[in-house]
């Protein structure tokens, strides 16, 4: 059985081997020079003759070497410079996602059924995001969101959100209709005949059951979600099962870098009328 694969033995030996073949050539061509009377440059009056020493040292042997030596070391610089290209291309790449991932809202946008209002701080992870230094202002795979003033979701005011499990950050006591409790029987969520409302206090979560949307896997597989007024966002049709006081909905911090060298402030490519 081969422990590796042949490309990857020559990925190895174009990484590794050309470059300790240059250096080798290189240490090899310094020691003949050295030999040929070269210490003699670094005593007084003792500097050889140019035209001697280069005749002994530019043998046609040699002069190969040094060619293969001088593509040699070209190489490795060229290697050298693709890494440090894609190393920074990466952290570049990683930058734009993370600020992609947790920042604040810079205008109000339309998702689904909510409007979410400027300057809220937004969790989110698109995994089609690849760190492009520019994208459409987008809320694609939203994960919770503190609001920048109490928004109205699901019949509910709230500061703050959980997208799964539904949880709403209660902006002020209120009552929470209707209830719904599941019930084996029927196998589903359905409305609790022993409670009309759910007195709720400010601070408190709620909790919601999310009923399943339906989709075309097949057709849908691979694709991006569908975002801004066409996201199957619908907190209208949310049910409240109970509230709990757990404390606040937590919300990851707007990303503040450090920025990588190069990296552009605005990472949106437009921003667009809201929806």
């Amino acid at each position: 059985m081969i422990p590796f694969a042949p490309w990857s033995a020559l990925q190895l030996l174009m990484l590794l081997g050309v470059p300790l073949l240059g250096l080798g050539l290189t240490l090899y061509l310094l020691g003949v020079a050295w030999r040929l009377q070269g210490w003699r440059w670094w005593q007084p009056g003792g500097r050889p003759p140019e035209r001697e020493f280069a005749t002994r040292f530019f043998t046609p042997a040699r002069c190969a070497v040094l060619g293969v030596a001088t593509l040699c070391l070209a190489w490795t610089g060229c290697v050298a410079y693709t890494m440090a290209r894609f190393q920074s291309d990466a952290e570049l790449a990683a930058h734009y996602r993370a600020s992609r991932r947790h920042f604040v809202l810079p205008r109000d946008f339309q998702y689904g059924e909510l409007r979410i209002p400027r300057g809220s701080l937004i969790d989110r992870y698109d995994p089609f995001d690849n760190g492009e230094p520019q994208r459409p202002l987008g809320l694609a795979g939203l994960r919770a969101v503190r609001f920048a003033h109490p928004v109205q979701v699901a019949g509910v005011w709230a500061t703050a959100m959980q997208v799964y499990p539904a949880r709403l950050e209660l902006a002020q006591d209120q009552a929470i209709r209707p209830v719904f409790h599941f019930d084996p029987q029927a196998s589903a969520w359905v409305p609790d005949p022993q409670r009309s409302a759910l007195p709720c206090r400010q601070g408190a979560q709620a909790l919601f059951e999310v009923p399943l949307i339906e989709r075309d896997t097949v057709a849908e597989f691979g694709q991006p979600e569908p975002d801004g007024p066409q996201a199957r966002f619908r907190p209208s049709q949310w049910a409240v099962t109970q509230c709990d006081n757990q404390g606040p909905v937590e919300v990851a911090p707007a990303y503040a870098g450090p920025a990588p060298k190069g990296a552009r402030a605005d990472m949106w490519a437009h921003v667009a009328a809201p929806g």
